[in-house]
């Protein structure tokens, strides 16, 4: 009992938790597509920071080179500096390199984007991604981070997971409706998990992005956990059903299975 009360306290309560970090780490995501330039109020109101706290730490974050100043205005941006940071874990994150030739290989062989996500809380984040030549329906970025709980990815790595883990993460889940198509209900999400354990991948339809359809298959490590996923989206202008079964699917299976193998798994 004494240890599982330890493995689940919360490491934001332990006294080596250094929270001038995490302040600083939270002015640097108070930066998004509809907030790219941000005054001192502003991030004080998205950090939930004082005025002369935001004004701390951005002046840090300027002098380190991670925000830059727009000097008629004063407002604060991202500088490039930051990827760095993204770029660095790209760099070091050995599943990434071992998936890369992979994905590239899929690619080649169906001419469609193909992309990598790793499991972060609730969400799913883009690491790797191979785009297509085509014009795709959805523009998707690495870093981009969406639901676990309506996307084929997220299914994909949800299905594979313990159930009382599936479960919790489906419960805390906030379970809105991204489109009309977004299945909610708790009951059948579970469903739709057995059903993806039977078959062996995902398949969501229009969940996340209208005209959109997403599917995929779990990466496994050693012991059969699933790590990441592997993903094939195609806008439905372009695809049906009926050949995206027929011809994406099989793709997908083959490099989920060969990038798991170069983990160590064993045969599925």
């Amino acid at each position: 009992m004494e240890t599982t009360t330890t493995t689940r306290r919360d490491p934001r309560q332990s006294p080596l938790f250094v929270r001038s970090l995490e302040k600083g780490l939270k002015v640097l995501g108070a930066y998004d597509a509809s907030h790219r330039r941000l005054g001192l109020g502003e991030v004080a109101r998205r950090t939930g920071l004082s005025k002369s706290a935001a004004q701390r730490f951005t002046h840090t974050l300027h002098a380190l080179g991670y925000l830059r100043q727009d000097k008629e205005t004063r407002a604060y941006g991202l500088s490039p500096q930051v990827l760095a940071l993204g770029f660095a874990y790209l760099r070091s994150d050995e599943l990434v390199a071992r998936a890369t030739p992979h994905l590239l290989d899929a690619n080649k062989r169906c001419e469609e984007t193909v992309n990598l996500t790793e499991i972060d809380g609730l969400q799913i984040v883009y690491v790797a991604r191979v785009p297509s030549r085509h014009v795709v329906s959805v523009d998707v970025v690495l870093g981009t981070r969406l639901p676990l709980f309506c996307t084929a990815p997220g299914r994909a790595i949800l299905a594979y997971l313990p159930e009382d883990e599936a479960n919790d993460l489906i419960d805390r889940s906030k379970r809105v409706a991204w489109t009309p198509f977004t299945v909610t209900d708790r009951d059948a999400l579970l469903r739709i998990l057995g059903d993806i354990r039977q078959r062996g991948y995902a398949i969501a339809e229009q969940e996340t992005y209208l005209g959109d359809t997403s599917i995929a298959a779990p990466v496994l490590d050693p012991a059969g956990r699933p790590v990441a996923a592997v993903n094939i989206a195609v806008p439905t202008t372009r695809w049906n059903l009926a050949d995206v079964r027929r011809q994406l699917v099989p793709t997908v299976l083959e490099t989920a299975r060969v990038i798991s193998a170069e983990l160590g798994a064993g045969p599925g």
